[in-house]
Parts: C-alpha cells; structure tokens; sequence
C-alpha cells in the first residue's frame, strides 16, 4: 500500500499566501505612521507646494502638500518635506503634524483613523490565513482517520470467488486447519 500526502494541499495555500501578504503589506504601512502619530514631535506644517491628484471613485480630487515642517519647540525646521495625507483644498493656515525626529522626510497629520484603518485591514486579512490553516489541518485530520478506520487489508485474498476461478472449493469450517477431512 503507497502511503498518500496528508499534508497541506496546495488550494489551501492560495488564501494563506494572499492573506499573510495583504496583512503584512497593511501593517507596513500603517504602524510606523501610527507611531509617529503616537511618539513623534509635534509641530505645523506650511504647505508650500500642493498638487491635485487623480480622481477618485466618486469623482472627487483630493490634494497632496509639501512643505515646511516646524517643531513646536523650535528645536527645528525641516524643509521641502510631504505630509502624509490629503486634503480637499489648499491648506492656508498651518497644520498641526508630527514627525519622527529631525532627520524625518514626512509629517503624519494627526487623524488616527488613517492608522488604524489599515492596521484593521491587515488583522483582518490575517484571518484568511488562519482559516487556510484551520481547514487544512482539518482535512488532513479527517484523511487520516478515514485511513485508519478503513478494514485492514490480509494477505490471504482467496475468497469464495477465487476458489470457484481455480475449480476448487473453499475449505470447510468442519474440515481442519489444513483443509484434510481427518480419518479415524
């Protein structure tokens, strides 16, 4: 008897390898904007150079910036930097903003829910590999019991038709256990 794979089939690693990619992808993007949001320094940006982008879905044009970067404090300015984000028209008065530290090439707006959205995403599409997983082991589990409770195979195949095949019959339960009648 050839022992068959009861591993993970290749269908289930379609979702798995979807979901771990989307996951990860999300949450590269998303978790270093939250913790700038969460732990950089604060201060505005002046936007300098904005441009419109493409439209979107519903037809609507959103603008990007770039611009000058200004801690709070003074400490320092950061110029000709983009801000993460868009907005619906040039901004005229400064924004509020924070930035990773002084060597930081964008400022992040201070809106959470452009971080925690994709953060959310990401976990979400981590779920699909979870499910992949789940079902995989499941299937594996269910092959193998259904292996194990199959009848064993014996070795002796001669059976009622493989006697009537060769012209003999099968020996009696009376007749011993090497198919001789015994003689008193």
């Amino acid at each position: 008897m050839t022992r068959t794979n009861s591993s993970v089939r290749w269908l289930h690693a379609v979702p798995i390898a979807v979901g771990i990619t989307v996951g990860i992808f999300m949450c590269h993007v998303a978790v270093p904007r939250l913790i700038t949001q969460l732990t950089g320094v604060d201060g505005t940006f002046r936007a300098e150079r904005c441009t419109w982008g493409d439209p979107d879905s519903d037809g609507d044009r959103k603008m990007t910036c770039a611009g000058d970067f200004t801690a709070s404090d003074g400490s320092f300015t950061l110029t000709g930097i983009k801000i993460d984000g868009v907005f619906d028209d040039r901004p005229e008065a400064p924004v509020t903003a924070r930035v990773s530290g002084p060597s930081a090439d964008h400022a992040v707006q201070m809106d959470f829910a452009t971080s925690l959205a994709p953060i959310g995403l990401g976990l979400t599409a981590f779920a699909f590999p979870a499910w992949a997983l789940t079902a995989a082991t499941r299937d594996a589990l269910d092959r193998r019991a259904r292996r194990r409770n199959r009848p064993p195979e014996t070795g002796d195949r001669t059976g009622p038709g493989e006697a009537a095949l060769h012209g003999t019959s099968p020996p009696k339960a009376s007749e011993g256990t090497m198919g001789r009648t015994s003689s008193s």
